[in-house]
């Protein structure tokens, strides 16, 4: 089979697809069509390119380790108008929180979600494994082997990521920093989420510096004496 005709049966297969399909899937469908010294990878690159060049209000995009036809960003206000009436995913605060927390410092237990937020993150997991953002990846080789949790595709393709390596730098602008790690002590860190609410401040004393305190003592000693002088 031409290239020409495999572009068009990849175009089909992403078309009726209601998710993005993986390179491996769409390969085991048509590597019996694949012309020789030909690879999927390059004609999937070469339609994208393609469609890039059409300037259409779709592209054909990468997302959650699958390709997907998907709309361009700046179409979107229409878009909203069309699906206004569709349910859609919607978030609070709290579950926005609990996500960012998880994406950033996967795998991590309920335990530490708990201590980085310092309130119960229960009902919030329930909710975010329900909608299928977040999964059990496995146990903590520790007391009670608790589990812990990471991100899915679901996740990835929710929020129009190819990869994790893909999510917003941390900004360090702010006085405190997310979770208890001490090596990340003097870090200042923010969620790249609108809606999160930064972690609790950690009320600490300031401590005084053992050289100044020892200054103090040396003076309130002098001054001692000078007392006990003047009243000798």
């Amino acid at each position: 089979m031409e290239i020409n005709e495999i572009k068009k049966v990849i175009e089909a297969l992403l078309f009726v697809s209601d998710r993005p399909l993986l390179t491996r899937e769409i390969k085991h469908i048509v590597k019996e069509d694949l012309p020789e010294n030909s690879t999927l990878e390059d004609i999937i690159k070469e339609l994208q390119i393609e469609y890039q060049q059409l300037n259409r209000a779709y592209e054909l995009k990468f997302v959650a380790d699958g390709w997907t036809f998907a709309t361009k960003p700046e179409y979107a206000p229409w878009i909203k108008i069309l699906l206004k009436d569709k349910t859609t995913l919607k978030l609070s605060p709290s579950a926005m929180e609990v996500l960012a927390i998880i994406a950033y410092k996967q795998p991590i237990t309920r335990a530490e979600i708990d201590s980085i937020r310092g309130v119960d993150s229960g009902g919030v997991m329930d909710t975010l494994l329900d909608r299928k953002l977040i999964k059990i990846v496995g146990k903590k080789e520790t007391i009670g082997k608790p589990m812990l949790y990471g991100t899915t595709q679901e996740f990835l393709r929710h929020f129009g990521l190819s990869h994790l390596s893909e999510l917003p730098v941390i900004e360090t602008n702010r006085e405190e920093s997310i979770g208890n790690n001490e090596e990340n002590e003097n870090n200042v860190q923010e969620l790249p989420f609108e809606e999160t609410k930064s972690a609790p401040e950690n009320n600490k004393q300031t401590e005084q510096p053992a050289t100044e305190m020892q200054e103090n003592k040396n003076i309130e000693n002098s001054s001692d004496s000078n007392v006990t002088e003047r009243e000798s």
